[in-house]
């Protein structure tokens, strides 16, 4: 019976003591919330920091050696791969939550930018100041003249001059709505997505992604 009591003891003993987290999912949880930590942050300050790279690459190999037992080299390789999957998927993330619709506030609350789309939108609507106006009507001939120098240009200039003031006098709610007449959406957010993640990818982010990958490697084994 003392026998009995003491193997039972033992293995109740031994089966909390064995208890362990999976490090995997310790890994895929602490990435995820380093996306979200890491799109809010771009979203702050308006641009992809690359240096979080490296800490996210730090906090991985962490979270993957406190919950293997023990940590090994298959630990650090998977915490090396957690951290680059997590630092691809979050460089996308960001581009889309967070560079793209910065980079549209921007140009809305920029006139400048909206000065050549009111001239468009003046000349359709035939709204330039009446002199000006009646030039356009009579002489369209003036206005196909692409020379640097001459009536043409000077007709453009005074285009232009009007266009703008109508630009710095509107709201941001009206340069947004003549951004939606005038930019194909679907066109724009393509070519900005691959502009802005071909800027994501800079020779320096590369270097954070490395330290970053190298650091899950090392503290992934336990390695300090």
């Amino acid at each position: 019976m003392a026998n009995v009591r003491v193997y039972g003891g033992s293995a109740k003993s031994g089966g909390g003591g064995s208890k362990e987290g999976s490090p995997l999912l310790a890994g895929l949880l602490v990435g995820i919330g380093l996306i979200i930590a890491w799109i809010v942050l771009a979203r702050m300050v308006h641009k992809d920091v690359g240096l979080v790279a490296w800490g996210v690459g730090g906090l991985i190999g962490i979270a993957v050696a406190k919950t293997a037992r023990p940590p090994t080299r298959g630990t650090g390789f998977l915490a090396a791969i957690l951290t680059l999957v997590t630092v691809v998927v979050a460089k996308i993330a960001i581009v889309v939550f967070a560079l793209q619709p910065a980079l549209r506030d921007e140009f809305v609350q920029d006139p400048d930018f909206a000065t050549p789309m009111y001239v468009a939108e003046m000349a359709k609507n035939r709204s330039f100041s009446p002199e000006l106006q009646h030039t356009l009507d009579t002489r369209p001939d003036l206005l196909r003249d692409s020379s640097l120098f001459g009536a043409g240009y000077e007709l453009r200039s005074q285009m232009h001059t009007e266009a703008e003031a109508r630009a710095r006098a509107s709201t941001v709610a009206e340069r947004r709505g003549l951004m939606r007449q005038y930019v194909n959406e679907a066109a724009e957010s393509r070519f900005s997505f691959w502009i802005l993640m071909l800027l994501s990818f800079t020779p320096l982010d590369l270097l954070w992604m490395g330290l970053g990958i190298g650091s899950a490697w090392t503290l992934g084994q336990g390695r300090i």
